[in-house]
C-alpha cells in the first residue's frame, strides 16, 4: 500500500500504488493513481450521475429516458473517461459541472448505438480522443 490517507477494513487481497484518500471495505480490489482497475472499473448506468475518478469507462444504458453523466470540475491532469451507449432508445450527454469545454463544446451527445466517446481532461477543459 502506497499514497496517504488511505484505509483497509476488513478487507483482503487489496492492492493500492500510489492511491491517496481511498477507504476500502471490499476485498480483492486494486487501486493505481486513485483509479479501480479489475473489478469496478467499468460501470453500467442507466440515469444521470455524476462521473467518479476511480472509474475508466461508464456503459450507458438509456432505455429509461435520456442519461446525462456529469464530468467534475478540475479533475486530475490527463485522467481519461471511456463511454459507451450500450442502448440507443435516447441519448446521453456528456457535460461538464464546471465551465470545462468538451472540444470547445459545452456538451456532448452519444447518439448511436455502440458509439464509444473518450475524454480527457488537459489541465483546462476535455479533449476527445
Amino acid at each position: 500500500i502506497t499514497g496517504n490517507g488511505n484505509s483497509v477494513e476488513g478487507a483482503s487481497n487489496v492492492t493500492l500504488i500510489n492511491t491517496n484518500d481511498i477507504q476500502i471495505i471490499n476485498s480483492g480490489i486494486t487501486y493505481i493513481n486513485n483509479e479501480v482497475r479489475g473489478v469496478g472499473s467499468v460501470v453500467a448506468i442507466i440515469s444521470s450521475t455524476a462521473a467518479d475518478e476511480s472509474i475508466v469507462t461508464y456503459e450507458v444504458d438509456t432505455t429509461g429516458g435520456n442519461v446525462l453523466l456529469t464530468l467534475p470540475s478540475e479533475p486530475t491532469i490527463g485522467k481519461v473517461w471511456n463511454v459507451k451507449l450500450i442502448e440507443a432508445s435516447n441519448y446521453c450527454q456528456l457535460r461538464t459541472a464546471g465551465s470545462e469545454t468538451i472540444d470547445g463544446a459545452a456538451t456532448k451527445n452519444i447518439t448511436v448505438l455502440n458509439t464509444t466517446v473518450t475524454v480527457q481532461y488537459d489541465g483546462t477543459n476535455y479533449i476527445i480522443i
